[in-house]
């Protein structure tokens, strides 16, 4: 259940009469928003997630990061530690064996299961996206003045805590539905 409050336009729930919160909160909501359809922030992913003729897409570059951190996991590990469903990994992944980043290997243990490891070309492209993924981020920042740029950092870190605070309460809610 969601506790009281009336939803604005947007869809950001805010409390009754909190016209001040609720202006600053619709102008962060905006903003991500923003910033993820933003073609410019498009253009810079493009750049960073192509291999050979090949886009990567985010959900991708992400499996392909947590492959190289830790290899060996089984889909429904991967799955979990990206907070997606196994099916979402068998099919996302495919494209990442057909390049020849990552590979399938059946669990010694169980051959019923799959392990996902990386590929020394796999290891290479994701040291290069994570190299050129900073470089960008550091190319992007300099633009603003080191005051703004702390602030910016103590923000964003608070507004990672509390996405992982609604997350969780989120993920206990869907829980409690099955």
């Amino acid at each position: 259940m969601h506790e009281p409050a009336s939803l604005m336009a947007g869809g950001v729930l805010v409390e009754e009469g909190a016209d001040d919160v609720s202006s600053a909160m619709e102008r962060v909501a905006n903003a991500i928003v923003a910033l993820r359809r933003n073609p410019h922030n498009r253009a810079i992913q493009r750049y960073i997630y192509l291999v050979g003729d090949h886009e990567l897409t985010p959900v991708q570059v992400d499996i392909l990061e947590t492959v190289v951190n830790n290899p060996g996991q089984r889909m429904n590990e991967l799955a979990d530690a990206l907070g997606v469903d196994a099916s979402t990994v068998s099919r996302t992944t495919l494209p990442l064996v057909k390049l020849g980043l990552i590979k399938r290997q059946s669990d010694a243990s169980d051959r019923r299961l799959t392990m996902m490891v990386p590929t020394e070309k796999g290891r290479k492209q994701a040291r290069t996206i994570m190299e050129s993924r900073r470089t960008m981020m550091y190319r992007v920042q300099s633009h603003l003045p080191q005051d703004r740029l702390d602030a910016f950092g103590e923000l964003l870190e608070a507004y990672i805590g509390a996405v992982n605070v609604e997350g969780t309460r989120i993920l206990k809610e869907l829980r409690g539905r099955r």
